[in-house]
């Protein structure tokens, strides 16, 4: 812009430069008023005088270059100044004295020029004379003629009054009605209004240049609403739109956007995506909306005469070449701004051979006003000559250019067009019976077709259709020539239709489901479609339906305790329910239902009569959880089977009975009956499960427990009982303790011996609730009247006791054995264990047990004696104990001197204190150990002190660290002679009485040195 700005001014420089010659030249009168690039003669000049710059209060000559006179006795004024004529050379400083042929030249230039203006806006400029940058004294009478152009329209003259004295000459140069570069130059100036101005030469002053913009037009007054790539003019001159977080406040600057004299171009590099509110400031203060100017296009089926939708978009969808599409703008800031059109898109179409139109059928999407939120470009349907395949379509602006060089497309639809030709598909080949399976029919647009099983016979069971379909017509509208066609295939058994009649949607598309049972025929079928309105219009497709299969698995290994939870899982492809039968020794032959074993003797158990299949999932598979416990069946081998359909059991004929709606449907006339069929009319599989009688291990953590210890009794309880209930009987002792079983049968539980607890035998016995889950021996609290209380709180006894089969009230009615076991009359503990056990053997309860004992005595900590050991070696403390395994032990090893330490010393007491667990010994005690290392310790007696950390209980002894172990060496032995040995009587070392530190360790070593001498 600034080098079509420098051009022009070339351009308009190059064209007010006019020929000097006298004729052009404007009489000055001395002392009067010429201007910068003016051609003059100055009167009372003779030839050959030249014009000085002088100072006009000093009235001397100073610096500047003379303005020659010319031959014509003209003068071309190049700058501003005041002169006087010498035909003499003048120096700088000579004086000035012939005022009669002294001139001021003052410089015209142009002021408040701006550098842009919306098109159709006036254009304003001020002219202004200064002489050396002051104002001249005052004259008048003279007249300055402004000239304006753009490009090639006609240019505009303007005349105004110079007037030296006073403020610049507004000149108003009126509007330009197109974009581009406008040149203002001053043309001349004239001595009267209305006369031919005196050609002038152009200075840079006396040239200026104004960008005339094109504009958006201003939006309507309730929606002050602008859009990126615009070039708006705000009419107030603003030179900033702000965007603030808090409009309200005016806070947190978001965005700020530069502009003139109320002219800003939106580009996107300065919107920056910040749409939305902006303040005007250097202007009125107004707030104006700046948006993006977004189209989105839909496409949507016809349901109106005038192109009205119900919504339903063919986007990414299949329509028929005759099928009405209405094709919607939306343009939500753009359409709500402007009452009139400001803006005009088109719908460019991608065929499927690549081409690009705006033409769809019959219909064109050119040039469509975006005046409203949601615009109807237009509504048409492709037409039958319209080539098959993908089609495209996106909106794009046409107008205005800036829009339709900058703004981005809108999204794209796509849409596929399908051939009219009529054509049935089916989603899969073949189906397993009792699943559906679907065809799609394809053809015309909302057009009628008939379909049917082509070849089927009313003696079989056939595929039906699904009722209530959408599309689905009344059959009653099949024409008589397609009826024709369909024969005796057009038939309805039970009340399912095989045949019918279905409208095409939109797309031309259909898709019909028919539905199969589990005694479907399994063939092959022909389904055969027909156009209603034209019998030469079919096509027909193939569907084999076969038979599925079942099958069946147990968790597990195939051996089962019997209580336990038997997870039953197969598949079954055939029909959408499983039947579970059992057969094993002394059952009903043809088997019992899974689920009625318990009542095995039962008519109504009987596999025949299942009423309560287990459903089949719909990925084909199904589970069946057996739970055993109250399954009434002895240990065993036994084998289940699972069928597809109702069977009568394994048997290989039909029941001849009537049994429940899940067998084979029989009709005779108005009466219906069901019946179960043979094995081999069904899909089954086989599974075989050995049943055996749960059993009960018990193992302690040990034998021995010492007092204020704990003990662990563990052991497995199979056949997935829920609880155990361990009994503990003593000296004047009875416990009573439930235990719960982990999933995979194992169990643990602790029980802690208390310090108060005798040093005695005891009994345990776990009972196991067996096949019943029940605990049969039941713990009863009586009063002094023998009554039965709820808790032992008021109780003066408690007893074991098991009731008769079928009683359940607390008492002693009914009881088959009770002893007690708490309070007057109570068993010793021995003789109670053995009537718990005795009670549990009873014949009459399912419970089974198992019994063990544990002793409790004092505890106890042994420590063997290191002996003396060398100052610095490493050696290992050891030990035994009735502590319990993993129980944790103190050992202390420390100085068991006493002796004062010297203050000034910096000698300190050696030892160690560390814990170590106790590990089983091999048979025996319990052993435990702890590693020493003396490093750094000093010569002294030390004591060695372990004690139980969860029991009470401590022992210590003593050892010596010396400065060397010295071992008696043996004396020699002649050779061949053979030496005589000694054995020494075992003894046992005695607990060495603390002694005095080092000095009694170092009087020791010289004894036994003194021993060993004495040998030698």
């Amino acid at each position: 812009m600034k080098i079509m700005a420098v051009l022009a001014v070339l351009l308009a420089t190059a064209l007010c430069v006019g020929a000097v010659s006298a004729a052009d030249a404007r009489v000055v009168a001395a002392d009067g008023y010429a201007f910068v690039g003016e051609n003059i003669t100055i009167s009372g000049t003779t030839q050959g005088d030249d014009l000085y710059p002088f100072d006009a209060t000093t009235h001397k000559v100073i610096a500047g270059d003379p303005i020659l006179n010319g031959t014509a006795q003209n003068y071309i004024l190049t700058y501003s100044g005041n002169f006087t004529a010498s035909a003499a050379p003048l120096s700088v400083g000579d004086g000035v004295l012939d005022s009669a042929k002294n001139i001021t030249v003052a410089q015209l230039a142009f002021e408040d020029v701006p550098s842009v203006v919306a098109v159709g806006k006036d254009v304003t400029v001020k002219l202004n004379a200064t002489v050396n940058g002051q104002k001249p004294a005052a004259t008048t009478g003279l007249f300055a003629t402004v000239i304006a152009t753009l490009g090639t329209t006609t240019p505009v003259e303007k005349e105004v009054t110079v007037d030296t004295s006073t403020n610049a000459v507004l000149v108003e140069l009126g509007s330009f009605e197109s974009a581009g570069t406008i040149t203002i130059a001053l043309k001349g100036v004239g001595t009267s209004s209305g006369a031919t101005p005196y050609l002038a030469t152009c200075d840079a002053a006396s040239v200026t240049t104004v960008n005339a913009v094109s504009v958006a037009p201003a939006p309507i007054a309730s929606a002050p609403n602008a859009f990126v790539y615009q070039v708006i003019d705000t009419g107030d001159g603003a030179t900033t739109l702000t965007m603030y977080k808090d409009e309200i406040g005016k806070s947190q600057v978001v965005n700020v956007i530069s502009g003139e004299n109320g002219i800003f171009n939106l580009l996107d590099s300065v919107v920056k995506g910040n749409y939305g509110a902006y303040s005007t400031t250097g202007g009125d203060d107004t707030v104006i909306n700046i948006w993006y100017p977004e189209l989105s296009l839909k496409a949507e089926l016809t349901t109106g005469e005038n192109g009205e939708t119900e919504g339903d978009s063919i986007d990414g969808k299949t329509v028929g070449k005759n099928t009405k599409v209405s094709f919607l703008i939306e343009a939500p800031k753009l359409g709500t701004s402007y009452a009139t059109t400001l803006a005009t898109a088109k719908i460019v179409f991608t065929t499927p051979a690549g081409g690009k139109t705006t033409q769809f059928g019959d219909a064109d999407y050119k040039d469509v006003k975006i005046n409203a939120v949601k615009v109807l470009a237009n509504f048409s349907a492709a037409g039958s000559t319209a080539a098959a395949g993908t089609y495209t379509a996106q909106a794009e602006f046409s107008a205005p250019d800036y829009f339709k060089n900058y703004a981005d497309k809108s999204n794209t639809i796509s849409f596929t067009l399908q051939s009219d030709t009529l054509t049935v598909t089916a989603a899969k080949d073949s189906v397993v019976r009792s699943n559906p399976f679907t065809v799609t029919i394809g053809g015309k647009a909302n057009a009628k077709y008939a379909i049917y099983l082509d070849g089927i016979s009313g003696s079989d069971i056939n595929p039906y259709l699904q009722p209530s379909q959408s599309g689905q017509q009344d059959v009653t509208g099949i024409s008589s020539d397609v009826k024709g066609k369909m024969g005796d295939s057009a038939l309805i058994q039970n009340g399912k239709y095989t045949y019918g009649l279905f409208e095409t949607d939109a797309s031309g598309k259909r898709t019909v489901q028919y539905n199969t049972a589990g005694d479907t025929e399994d063939k092959t079928y022909t389904v055969k479609v027909y156009n209603n309105a034209d019998v030469t219009d079919y096509d027909s497709v193939k569907i084999k339906v076969e038979k599925g299969a079942v099958t069946v698995t147990a968790s597990g290994d195939g051996s089962y305790y019997i209580g336990e939870e038997i997870k039953l899982t197969g598949t079954n492809t055939d029909s959408s329910n499983i039947f579970l039968f059992i057969t094993g020794p002394n059952l009903a032959v043809d088997g019992i239902q899974l689920k009625e074993v318990a009542n095995k003797e039962a008519t109504a158990s009987r596999a025949l009569y299942n009423a309560n299949p287990i459903a089949v999932k719909t990925d084909n598979t199904w589970e069946y959880k057996w739970d055993t416990s109250k399954c009434g069946l002895d240990t065993g081998a036994y084998t289940i089977y699972a069928t597809s359909i109702l069977t009568n059991g394994k048997a290989s004929s039909d029941a001849e009975t009537s049994v429940t709606e899940y067998g084979k449907k029989v009709v005779v006339g108005d009466t219906t009956t069901y019946y179960a069929v043979k094995l081999s009319d069904s899909e089954y599989a086989t599974v075989s499960v050995n049943l055996k009688q749960p059993f009960l291990s018990a193992v302690p953590s040990g034998t021995i427990v010492a007092k204020g210890d704990k003990i662990y009794i563990r052991g497995t309880a199979e056949g997935d009982p829920s609880t155990l209930m361990l009994y503990i009987f003593g000296p004047n002792k009875y416990q009573r303790e439930s235990i719960t079983v982990e999933d995979d049968g194992t169990y643990e539980k602790k029980l802690d011996i208390g310090s108060e607890w005798a040093s005695n035998q005891y009994f345990v016995v776990i009972e196991h609730p067996m096949y019943n889950n029940e605990i049969d021996v039941k713990q009863v609290y009586y009063d002094n009247q023998n009554e039965v209380v709820p808790d032992k709180l008021g109780s003066v006894y408690t007893t074991l006791e098991i009731k008769n089969f079928g009683n359940t009230t607390a008492g002693t009615a009914g009881l088959q054995a009770s002893f007690v076991v708490e309070g007057t009359n109570k068993l010793q503990g021995s003789n109670a264990a053995d009537a718990l056990t005795k009670m549990i053997d009873s014949a009459n309860i399912d419970d089974i047990y198992t019994k063990l004992t544990f002793t409790v005595a004092e505890p106890w900590i042994k420590i063997v004696n290191p002996g003396d050991q060398a100052l610095g070696s490493k050696f290992t403390i050891t030990g035994t104990t009735n502590l319990a395994v993993d129980d944790q032990i103190l050992v202390e090893v420390v100085s068991s001197s006493f002796n004062a330490v010297d203050k000034t010393s910096t000698s300190t007491t050696s030892g160690v204190s560390q814990t170590t667990k106790v590990v089983a010994g091999n048979g025996g005690d319990n052993t435990w150990t702890v590693e020493v290392d003396t490093t750094n310790w000093k010569l002294d007696e030390y004591t060695i002190k372990a004690s139980g950390i969860e029991v009470d209980v401590t022992t210590t002894t003593n050892f010596n660290l010396v400065e060397k172990v010295v071992t008696p060496t043996p004396t020699a032995t002649a050779t061949g002679a053979t030496p005589t040995t000694t054995t020494a009587p075992a003894t046992t070392t005695p607990t060495q009485t603390p002694g005095f530190g080092a000095f009694i360790a170092l009087a020791g070593l010289g004894a036994v040195a003194l021993l060993v001498l004495r040998r030698n």
